[in-house]
């Protein structure tokens, strides 16, 4: 009976390989946090250049089981970008004001760095695609 059992199983690799990648991988997908709970996700820059960097964002507020999103308001400063937000997600970022005029330097360093979108509004006017395309820096495109 084993050995029927087991014969008829090997006749069925891929459904075996499957079954035994589920057994092993579900407990990993169960147990993983949310990405909001373990890194900050910025919805919103606003950044003043002086002598250091003085960072306000807006990003998204842990709310398990809410039925809304909320905001909460958080301050970095420093002297490199890079460094003071490499802890955080900028995929969800739709505004970039900086008080006075663009640093493009800065800019240039973001779309670098982080997951930053092209279509991210610089002080409500323009994207930042069309800022850096203005400047002899185009993003690469994606391959799909």
């Amino acid at each position: 009976m084993i050995k029927r059992t087991l014969r008829y199983l090997w006749g069925k690799k891929t459904l075996v390989l499957v079954a035994a990648l589920v057994v092993l991988l579900l407990p990993n997908i169960i147990s993983r946090d949310l990405q909001v709970r373990t890194t900050q996700i910025i919805t919103a820059l606003t950044i003043e250049v002086g002598d250091t960097l003085h960072i306000t964002a807006e990003q998204l507020k842990p709310n398990p089981g809410g039925s809304s999103i909320e905001y909460e308001t958080v301050t970095f400063a420093g002297n490199d970008i890079r460094e003071i937000l490499s802890d955080v997600s900028l995929a969800h970022c739709a505004t970039i004001n900086f008080i006075g005029e663009p640093d493009l330097g800065i800019l240039h360093d973001l779309y670098q760095y982080q997951n930053l979108r092209a279509n991210t509004r610089v002080n409500g006017e323009r994207t930042i695609d069309d800022l850096l395309k203005n400047h002899d820096y185009c993003y690469p495109q994606s391959a799909a």
